[in-house]
This record gives structure tokens, C-alpha cells and sequence, in this order.
């Protein structure tokens, strides 16, 4: 064995068993986010969004999608209290998109193509009263984008996906409170 092959040996030993960085999963838990009471003897929650299938969107191809986990926060930390009034919660969009995008920062070896995803809320909140009177209402809207590159694995595409669709949820409910605080104060508790 030459002193050539003695040194690499053992440096390639040493080079292969560095630890892999694993990168823990994303959960969502509802319970982390903020809680709403509204004044109101029922919650109804309204889906009109219709996903629009194309090559582009990718709710087919990821576990939860953005209108399930919507629905699940919207469940679960909406509350009502009271015996009058009613709320109706209208999902008008919970769309999540993969766009091939061109690279413009792109050094000499770096990918030249990436993948951009783009997550976007619409939701109305519409305060009635036990006639049918519109009391108060809104409009929440929020997007958030990331990007990757476009030749990863599957594990690290559903880590940057669901980290997305966390980030874009906790965007969604600082939004929520904040303009039903504005237009819905006198009903919340």
C-alpha cells in the first residue's frame, strides 16, 4: 500500500461518516394558533373554492392540502358564544401552486431553473343577525412564496411545501385577528 492510498483511506472514512442533517417534519397544530370567540349562536363555514387542476397546481400531489388545513384552523379555533346572531365563513380560495421560474441569481454551476410555490387565503367573515341583517364583515387575504431548487428529493419538496402552508397559515390567522378586531370588535369576545 502506498503512502498515498494510506492517507485517503482513512480521510474518506472520516468524510463518509459525517452526520446527515435531518430536518425534523412540519406538524400542524391547530393549538398553536390564536383562538376567536365571536358573539354568535352558530358557525357556518361555506366552501366555494373549486380547485382549478393544471400542470401548475399541486394539491393533488401533496398530503394536506391548503383547503383541508384551512378548514381544520377554521374548526377548531373559531368559536361562538351567545344565542343570537350567526357567522358565515366563505373559503373562496386555499390554492397552492408550482411555478418553473428562471433563476436570475443563478451562479456559473447553480441550477439555471427552480421551482417557485406560491400559497394564497381568501376568506369572508360575515356577521348576520337572527333577520338576516348584515352586521359586520370582512375580508381576510394573505400569500406567501417560497422557492427551491428544482431537482430535489420528495422528502425535502413535502418539507419546504408544508413549512410553506404552516408559515402561510400563521400569516393567515395574525391577519384574521387583526381585521376582525377592526370590523368585528363589538362581537368579540
Amino acid at each position: 500500500m502506498s503512502f498515498k492510498n494510506s492517507f485517503f483511506i482513512p480521510l474518506l472514512f472520516i468524510f463518509a461518516c459525517q452526520p446527515v442533517e435531518i430536518i425534523s417534519p412540519v406538524e400542524f397544530d391547530n393549538s398553536n394558533f390564536n383562538k376567536i370567540s365571536i358573539n354568535a349562536k352558530e358557525i357556518s363555514i361555506k366552501v366555494s373554492y373549486k380547485s382549478i387542476f393544471s400542470q401548475e397546481n399541486i394539491e393533488d400531489q401533496i398530503s394536506k392540502t391548503p383547503l383541508e388545513i384551512l378548514e381544520s384552523w377554521l374548526s377548531g379555533n373559531i368559536k361562538n358564544f351567545g344565542n343570537q346572531n350567526k357567522i358565515l365563513i366563505n373559503i373562496i380560495d386555499a390554492s397552492i401552486f408550482r411555478k418553473e421560474i428562471k433563476n436570475t441569481s443563478a451562479k456559473k454551476y447553480e441550477e439555471k431553473i427552480i421551482f417557485l410555490y406560491e400559497v394564497f387565503f381568501l376568506v369572508e367573515y360575515e356577521l348576520y343577525d337572527d333577520n338576516d341583517y348584515l352586521l359586520a364583515n370582512t375580508t381576510v387575504e394573505t400569500y406567501r412564496s417560497t422557492t427551491s431548487n428544482k431537482y430535489i428529493s420528495l422528502n425535502e419538496s413535502e418539507l419546504i411545501i408544508n413549512d410553506l402552508l404552516n408559515n402561510s397559515l400563521k400569516d393567515f390567522t395574525k391577519e384574521t385577528d387583526s381585521l376582525l378586531k377592526i370590523y368585528m370588535s363589538e362581537y368579540l369576545y
